[in-house]
């Protein structure tokens, strides 16, 4: 549910340090001392310095592979990166396209984008589950202090696929998404209707918590009760109409043992992938002299 997603990232002006130092070279691209000056200070190890170079290789090749498969974020989430970035360094987003740095920005920013697209694209080749044997085993390491309850919902939607050539009008679109209405409220199936008039693949909805849905979507949902459909409402430029599939109430300590496994599990299934990355004819120089 590619509305109810939201991308996080950090992004310090600070962070831009002015050192260049070739420290190693990957294939055709190079690795600059300042692409680790800001993990390290005068206490790191050479042995330290060079995990961080060791990460980096694996950057530069994640990058080599987002270039083969043609990754690039769509423009308006670069766009809402780019107003998150503003928006951290209590700036409007005007002020930060005049700082002298904005085109660097724009380009790491872009590459965290593709990192992140390229990593979803390998964890959907992953077939990664937790039996409850982990659980009870990470639960016993670390049990929770008190009971703490909390509510989730499955939220379907219908994206409406509105066709600027089948729909050149305003008039014509409110007709089509009254008639849609009209069928909801004839208690068609929602999920039937989802099938005929979304837009893109109908997908499966997963659990949520209401309180870090996005502030429109939390709007939407107020004053629904289970099995009721909003009115349609307007996201950029999409039509929708959501509706709560269900409901439930679980143990939250559990849900985030849950989601702790899951994660590393994650991250170990695409570490691995990357490592697979290091072929045979990589060529790898490190100039540890400059460490």
């Amino acid at each position: 549910m590619k509305y109810l997603l939201t991308l996080i990232f950090v992004f310090s002006l600070n962070a831009l340090s002015v050192s260049n130092s070739i420290i190693a070279i990957v294939n055709d691209s190079v690795i600059t001392y300042d692409s680790i000056a800001d993990q390290i200070n005068k206490d790191t190890t050479k042995t330290q310095k060079l995990a961080l170079i060791d990460q980096q290789i694996d950057i530069v090749l994640q990058k080599e592979k987002i270039q083969a498969l043609g990754i690039k974020p769509k423009p308006e989430t670069l766009n809402a990166m780019l107003k998150n970035i503003a928006k951290q360094n209590n700036l409007t987003l005007a002020q930060l396209q005049s700082n002298d740095q904005f085109d660097e920005i724009v380009e790491r920013t872009s590459q965290e984008l593709s990192l992140q697209g390229l990593k979803e694209i390998i964890l959907q080749q992953s077939d990664i589950t937790i039996t409850q044997a982990e659980i009870d085993e990470a639960l016993a390491i670390n049990p929770a202090s008190e009971s703490s309850t909390l509510k989730q919902i499955k939220v379907a939607q219908i994206v409406l696929n509105i066709d600027d050539k089948k729909y050149p009008s305003p008039q014509l679109i409110k007709e089509y998404i009254a008639k849609i209405s009209e069928q909801i409220k004839n208690n068609a199936s929602f999920s039937e209707l989802a099938k005929q008039y979304s837009k893109g693949p109908v997908t499966e909805s997963v659990w949520l918590e209401k309180t870090k849905l996005p502030e429109l979507f939390q709007q939407q949902l107020l004053n629904l009760g289970l099995d009721e459909a909003s009115a349609p409402f307007k996201i950029e430029q999409d039509w929708l109409i959501i509706k709560i599939a269900a409901e439930r109430e679980v143990d939250a300590h559990v849900l985030n043992i849950k989601a702790q496994l899951l994660q590393t599990k994650r991250n170990a299934f695409f570490q691995a992938w990357v490592k697979t990355l290091r072929t045979k004819n990589l060529y790898i120089d490190i100039f540890e002299h400059k460490l």
